[in-house]
């Protein structure tokens, strides 16, 4: 009789550890805060597919807002990472301790968009600073339309900055007018408009081939205003409990990995390449930061481990 139960006991604790060793773990859902342009543009829905195919048991969810609010949902800890593209908010963020190794991910650069008659000759203009400045004249004099973000986004700090170096304020004017919506909701309100907006090039480019949308690129290329640079950064463990850290670290390897460059500079909508992989090349467009150079050294000895 004891043979007997001392089997059976066995046979239980063979059967408990069989199921806990095969139970499939469990999903667990990792929780990003995202600018609306990486999120309008299909590139999360990219990396998402690929990611998941790689960690079936990884769901990676987003809220897809302006840079502001993004970083503000992180300084709250209600997600384990974001992707954001303002680096004075950015270097708030990581300063706080709200964020850690925060490292830069892609790049693109922003354009400023308007009517094909270019009614404030910014086409012509010197710099990103010259062609605010025309615009600030045509719209007070009643020739032209601007429409701002208005939502403490990446992009909308990058117009305001632009407007203190042209040294005018645009702020109460009939011809200054606050969408305060995503990049891609904008750029369609001001072809509504045939107004002037500043973009990031993806969007526009994600957005030129809708029905309707006759928007121009009428200024461009002035890297040293324009440059457009996205970071992934962690959300301090240390500050929240309950984060998926380990998970949001994979996800940002799978992002720096040659794997992941690769898919963000391959990546195209309506033809066109939108973004170009940007880990460990902040030098190569003219930006010295030793942080930034500690975080590329981390990420690469976590490639290799």
């Amino acid at each position: 009789m004891r043979t007997k139960i001392i089997t059976v006991v066995a046979v239980i604790a063979i059967v408990v550890v069989a199921y806990v060793l095969l139970r499939p773990p469990e999903v667990v859902n990792l929780k990003i805060a995202t600018t609306t342009s990486l999120n309008d543009t299909g590139l999360l829905d990219a990396i998402k597919a690929q990611f998941e195919k790689e960690n079936p048991y990884i769901n990676v969810t987003w809220v897809a807002v302006g840079t502001g609010q993004a970083i503000q949902i992180g300084e709250r800890g209600d997600v384990d990472l974001i992707l954001v593209h303002s680096r004075s908010l950015e270097n708030q963020f990581i300063n706080g301790s709200y964020g850690v190794h925060g490292i830069t991910i892609a790049w693109n650069d922003f354009v400023i968009v308007g009517p094909q008659g270019d009614p404030a000759n910014i086409s012509s203009a010197k710099s990103a600073i010259d062609a605010f400045y025309r615009i600030y004249n045509a719209g007070s004099s009643g020739e032209a339309l601007f429409i701002s973000r208005g939502d403490g986004s990446g992009t909308n700090v990058k117009e305001n900055d632009l407007w203190k170096k042209a040294k005018v304020n645009a702020t109460g004017g009939a011809w200054y007018i606050e969408s305060g919506q995503g990049m891609a909701a904008t750029l369609r309100m001001a072809n509504e408009k045939q107004a002037y907006t500043l973009s990031d090039r993806a969007t526009y480019l994600a957005t030129e081939g809708e029905n309707g949308f006759i928007l121009t690129i009428c200024f461009e290329g002035d890297m040293k205003n324009l440059l457009n640079t996205y970071r992934a950064i962690l959300v301090n463990p240390d500050m929240f409990q309950n984060l998926h850290s380990k998970e949001a670290e994979k996800y940002v390897l799978f992002l720096v990995s040659s794997e992941g460059q690769q898919l963000i500079g391959n990546y195209t909508k309506n033809g066109q390449k939108l973004f170009n992989p940007a880990f460990g090349k902040l030098s190569q467009l003219g930006i010295n930061d030793p942080y930034e150079e500690n975080e590329v050294a981390y990420w690469k000895s976590k490639l290799q481990g």
